[in-house]
């Protein structure tokens, strides 16, 4: 569902951004209805004037059925394809925690490598990054440092039908995942100001102190009574190399803004691509070792600044288009596959090669990296 207009009481110029919200969610990319079958008569025989006219003869002209991906075992994570113990995590909602990823936030993170899969993109008037990480497939005792949440969150957590844990954010941001989306929002400056039951704090830094854990958003599920069924479709992954990559790709570059430059070097030794972040390689804590992608997808979407105020100095908040289609460029065994994306507000992205042909992905953690435009990247 798209959000409902903002309250005029936020001061907001609203109706055009929900306007171009609506229309962006229905124009341009939306999947063509599927035509209703439709029933043509046959033309009844001339007879005699003395003999009854039969009735006309309905014939049903069948709707085709599109081509449906082989259904997953129960015990395969849908965005790994990696097998777990418990298959009945696989039933819960995906967690969603923003993660704050300035200077100082990556110097303190920590749990990234437990996700299934991580974002990464443009906010605050193109000035900075912002991660958000996706749990489901595995628990994480520790994520963080738990930041604010921005508009991308909207599009994002939605199509994956997911639960989004941030430490507030925007007024226009929050009253939005509050009151007007399809899907939960644990606020942990509402939902837990002492950060003592669903979060953490270590130390008083407010850029790196608050910490979250899947098991405390679970429960915060549990206390609010907010059911967890989830059934969604997946990536589709593949063990073997694909054959038809456009080239080799050790090395790739995204010119993030603010000095925040990501570079993803290929190691086949470690599985995948090793990440650096503003020259310097991230390492994760949790598991005692370096940030290694066995995917890193790079997706091209429109960015937009809306007129949503961020933080005292009236930064303006950017919104990507997330649940619509562009450009793509998927990476893994040190190779480029290129193609498309397509996603929807009711389903998660579709990483797509030649001919419409799903790009399989190698099975493990993949990092989505949100540009503005393909050209922006290179790779070598």
């Amino acid at each position: 569902m798209l959000p409902r207009m903002i309250n005029h009481r936020y001061g907001l110029p609203t109706v055009l951004i929900f306007v171009l919200l609506l229309s962006s969610a229905c124009g341009a990319g939306a999947p063509a209805p599927t035509p209703t079958p439709t029933k043509t008569p046959m033309a009844a025989a001339p007879v005699e004037t003395s003999t009854p006219t039969p009735a006309p003869v309905e014939i049903v002209i069948p709707t085709p059925t599109p081509e449906q991906p082989t259904p997953r075992p129960e015990n395969i994570a849908p965005f790994t394809g990696l097998p777990v113990s418990d298959p009945a995590r696989l039933k819960q909602l995906p967690i969603f925690v923003c993660v704050n990823n300035d200077a100082a936030g990556r110097a303190a993170h920590w749990g990234l490598s437990k996700a299934d899969l991580v974002y990464e993109y443009i906010v605050d008037g193109f000035s900075l990054t912002r991660i958000t990480a996706m749990y489901q497939s595995q628990e994480a005792d520790r994520i963080g440092p738990v930041r604010s949440a921005r508009y991308p969150n909207i599009w994002m957590v939605q199509m994956y039908g997911g639960v989004l844990a941030c430490s507030g954010g925007s007024d226009a941001i929050r009253y939005l995942l509050k009151n007007e989306v399809g899907f939960p929002y644990l606020d942990a400056d509402i939902d837990d100001p002492s950060n003592n039951r669903y979060f953490t704090n270590l130390g008083s830094d407010y850029r790196t102190r608050l910490q979250a854990r899947t098991d405390g958003v679970r429960q915060w599920l549990t206390d609010r009574g907010i059911p967890t069924e989830w059934d969604k479709p997946g990536f589709e992954f593949d063990e073997a190399t694909p054959p038809n990559a456009a080239g080799d790709a050790t090395v790739i570059n995204i010119p993030y803004p603010g000095g925040n430059n990501v570079q993803w070097r290929y190691e086949p030794g470690l599985g995948g691509y090793v990440r650096y972040q503003g020259g310097v390689q991230q390492f994760d804590p949790a598991i005692n070792g370096p940030i290694v992608a066995p995917n890193v997808i790079v997706l091209a979407a429109v960015h937009e600044v809306t007129d949503i105020i961020e933080d005292t100095l009236g930064t303006k908040g950017i919104n990507i288009k997330l649940h619509e289609f562009g450009d793509l460029r998927v990476f893994r065994d040190g190779k480029v596959y290129e193609g498309t994306w397509r996603a929807s507000q009711e389903a998660p992205p579709r990483w797509l090669g030649p001919g419409e042909v799903p790009i399989p992905l190698k099975p493990g953690q993949s990092w989505v990296q949100v540009v503005q435009k393909i050209e922006d990247i290179s790779y070598q």
